[in-house]
């Protein structure tokens, strides 16, 4: 995808507007996580696609490496299923794997919400972060210091 638009920027990339580009990652792609090889090797693959894209489209590129969130994914399993791959899969963590529910390690006491997450990925999409790039930043209410 960033191949594709990377014509486009070229041809419009002024000083007066900057292109940005945002990448989402995870803290497993920096930290790793029990179960989740396939997860954090994409994951920790963003990062490298990040500073790559700076060296070769001369556009702004950051990534965002997202914690704990608090979402369907990260809840205890419901009876609400998501069709994907034509299967219906429960989401949620089960019971079993508690301990990735605890918050005894976050720092600020409760994990990210979306709107949390979108507020960073805003602010750097902005001009107040026009010097940031090729880096990413962390959010983890502290759980990594």
């Amino acid at each position: 995808m960033i191949h594709a638009l990377s014509a486009h920027w070229i041809d419009i990339q002024t000083a007066d507007t900057p292109k940005t580009v945002i990448n989402v990652s995870s803290t497993s792609g920096l930290h790793g996580q029990m179960g989740q090889i396939s997860y954090s090797t994409a994951k920790s693959g963003i990062l490298g696609l990040t500073k790559t894209v700076v060296a070769e489209y001369t556009v702004r590129c950051s990534a965002v490496a997202y914690g704990w969130m608090d979402t369907r994914l990260t809840k205890p399993p419901t009876e609400e299923k998501v069709m994907l791959a034509e299967q219906n899969i429960v989401t949620g963590i089960p019971a079993n794997a508690r301990k990735f529910r605890d918050t005894s390690d976050i720092p600020l006491g409760r994990p990210d919400t979306v709107d949390g997450a979108a507020n960073v990925t805003l602010c750097l999409a902005g001009p107040v972060s026009f010097y940031v790039t090729a880096t990413y930043i962390e959010c983890t209410k502290g759980k990594y210091m």
